[in-house]
């Protein structure tokens, strides 16, 4: 499993009251039902896993690389 990534939001005040009564009357935890949402709301618009900003995946990126090695 992935190490986990802290994102902090700001949320207008009426908003956050709204979410925190929300989760306290069905039972969810903040954070994980923000996660849920977050991964819900991607696989909804099918927006793709992204690749390591370490490794090179593009043609372009792997070019570059191959040509940086000879």
């Amino acid at each position: 499993m992935a190490v986990p990534t802290k994102i902090s939001v700001l949320v207008p005040d009426d908003e956050a009251r709204r979410f925190e009564s929300f989760c306290n009357e069905r039972g969810y935890k903040k954070s994980t039902l923000i996660v849920r949402l977050i991964k819900e709301h991607l696989d909804r618009e099918q927006y793709p896993l992204q690749g390591s900003l370490l490794a090179p995946t593009s043609a372009r990126e792997l070019s570059a690389v191959g040509a940086k090695k000879s």
